[in-house]
């Protein structure tokens, strides 16, 4: 298995799905806004939510690096706290 369920991957999968999501959102609402469709057909639901994931998984590596850097963080953080913990 390529990726582990670890708590990280579960947060980058959370991150792309809510952009994937936030994006088709917006999508679907332009597109009724601009032509005849409304936002409940099922060309502009399919479209959008192919487009949202799409522009999910264009925003990947940018989305991979926040997610590692704030899990970095936490870690970084937590490491702290407990050396301090353990030293008093």
């Amino acid at each position: 298995m390529p990726n582990s369920f670890t708590a990280r991957n579960v947060s980058k999968f959370i991150f792309k799905s809510f952009i994937a999501a936030k994006t088709a959102q917006i999508t679907a609402e332009t597109i009724a806004d601009h032509t005849q469709f409304d936002k409940d057909d099922t060309v502009v639901e399919v479209g959008s939510t192919v487009f949202g994931w799409y522009v999910s998984d264009r925003l990947r590596p940018v989305t991979d690096k926040i997610v590692d850097k704030t899990a970095d963080f936490i870690t970084e953080q937590r490491t702290k706290f407990q050396d301090k913990k353990t030293n008093q």
